[in-house]
């Protein structure tokens, strides 16, 4: 007889609706694909919060299984949910996850997800852009801010509100085989999830920390980066010691000021790589590395692509 794998997907009130729906209709022509084959099923569900109690709200069938094996948040265009919002769930979502049910999060789903304190030294991967609030709310969680998919045996969080596409065929290669995934993959002409965050990631400096000396120094920064940088010039700047420059820095912006400066030069170089056609030597030179070979490796180890390969997959 063949197992049912119970797939539940969080339905809370802002939760993108085209996520949810893609990943169902994902996972079911899955499933379709493997009972061809005489393998297990696939049953999905949708649940809400009803006063207080998480109730069953749609299910693709009506066979019931022992348990539900995963319980995914979906993402959310709006704001992430507020703590106590959030804590609605937690006791239904704790309840399943000691009794062995995977947990999986989609984008700002993570933020409901680790409201559970599940999690805490851990680590998981949000949109890049949910990374400052994410540190705010739950400062014991490692962020991995390069990765599309952080994956551990109880715990799959994805970044992005389209990785609903990479974590529906990461389940299937856990309900099935690596072999049944990837030859869904080519049926849907989709690469199976092996891509980094980091190819998409640009660099936003947050000026809102509150530290009108920083911020200064930060302004001063996307004008001079191309130049060289000195703490002491830094420091000079701001009228503060060096010490306390950079325990400031560090403090709101998360960076230290050659970290920062980096960050601005690889920024500026993705730029010109996609706008341009200047070799990367060229272009090293004007974001401030006479030496092209170790700006390389700085871009390689930060963005995840040599600098060919980023410009053969963005430029339009």
């Amino acid at each position: 007889m063949s197992k049912i794998n119970e797939i539940a997907i969080v339905q809370y009130p802002q939760a993108h609706s085209a996520s949810m729906w893609g990943l169902t209709d994902l996972l079911l022509y899955a499933n379709q694909q493997a009972l061809n084959q005489g393998e297990d099923t696939i049953k999905v569900t949708h649940w809400r919060d009803a006063h207080g109690e998480m109730v069953k709200t749609w299910e693709s069938q009506a066979e019931s299984g022992d348990k539900i094996d995963f319980i995914i948040i979906p993402p959310s265009f709006e704001a992430p949910l507020s703590k106590q919002t959030a804590r609605n769930y937690s006791h239904w979502i704790r309840q399943h996850y000691q009794n062995g049910t995977v947990l999986c999060s989609i984008c700002s789903g993570v933020f409901t997800l680790l409201e559970t304190k599940l999690f805490d030294g851990r680590t998981i991967t949000t949109h890049w852009l949910n990374n400052e609030i994410v540190r705010e709310r739950f400062p014991n969680v490692n962020i991995d801010s390069n990765k599309i998919i952080v994956e551990d045996p109880d715990v799959i969080t994805t970044a992005g509100i389209m990785s609903w596409m990479d974590l529906g065929l990461k389940l299937i290669e856990r309900i099935y085989t690596s072999q049944l995934m990837v030859e869904f993959s080519k049926l849907l002409l989709v690469d199976p999830p092996s891509r980094e965050q980091s190819y998409y990631k640009k660099f936003v400096p947050n000026l809102s920390h509150g530290d009108i000396a920083i911020v200064k120094i930060q302004h001063w920064l996307q004008n001079n980066y191309a130049n060289k940088v000195t703490v002491d010039d830094l420091a000079e700047l701001a009228n503060l010691e060096k010490r306390t420059l950079l325990r400031r820095f560090k403090k709101a912006t998360g960076l230290t000021p050659i970290e920062y400066c980096q960050n601005l030069r690889i920024h500026k170089a993705q730029d010109l790589l996609l706008t341009t056609n200047l070799s990367f030597d060229s272009i090293s030179w004007q974001v401030g590395y006479k030496d092209s070979s170790s700006f390389n490796k700085i871009f390689v180890k930060t963005i995840g692509l040599t600098s060919t390969e980023y410009r053969k997959r963005f430029k339009s």
